[in-house]
């Protein structure tokens, strides 16, 4: 027997991250057009942090991805003021990446308890994969990206960054699902 509305903020919460990454992920599609990919982009990001909020009122481990993810976004700000090609900037994004993952892991790890004191297995074990995901696809690139400064082992890691990219998007798409799907059975 499926106990429905169990965790009310945390579904809440789950259903405007999904909406927030759904406009983010609509706002860079559309980055060519002018002021709107980039205001759509920012009223996802809004909204993930707010559902994070929300969230964070049934468990405290939402509040704690909130953290992750609030110095993920200070920190992709000050890498922005630095402009590219600095070597503060790209420390400043891998930074900014791994606290971005950190506050993925804390989603899933928070959310797979919740689906489990809800009776929902399944979907529980459904964060693991998505967190491994999303880590190693995520660490693959940072090596890469530093790995790509070094004369002929660039071309390599090119290649594997453009796999670990493409391993990417199936995770976040996988990362996507879980979400919505949390949110409808908490």
């Amino acid at each position: 027997m499926e106990v429905a509305n169990r965790y009310p903020y945390a579904a809440k919460g789950l259903h405007l991250m999904f909406i927030g990454q759904i406009l983010m992920l609509v706002g860079v599609a559309l980055g060519w057009v002018p002021f709107v990919g980039g205001l759509m982009a920012l009223a996802g990001g809004v909204m993930e942090l707010v559902g994070l909020y929300q969230a964070g009122t049934d468990d405290q481990g939402y509040r704690t991805a909130l953290v992750f993810q609030a110095v993920s976004v200070a920190v992709n700000l000050l890498a922005g003021f630095l402009g590219e090609g600095s070597i503060l900037n790209g420390v400043l994004s891998v930074a900014a990446n791994v606290a971005s993952v950190m506050a993925v892991v804390q989603v899933c790890t928070t959310t797979a308890c919740l689906l489990h004191a809800v009776g929902n297995e399944t979907l529980s074990r459904r964060a693991s994969t998505v967190m491994k995901l999303y880590v190693a696809c995520t660490a693959v690139s940072i090596v890469c990206g530093i790995l790509g400064i070094i004369p002929i082992v660039n071309i390599v890691a090119g290649l594997v960054a453009a796999v670990a990219a493409i391993a990417l998007l199936v995770g976040y798409v996988l990362y996507l699902m879980f979400l919505y799907g949390s949110s409808r059975a908490l």
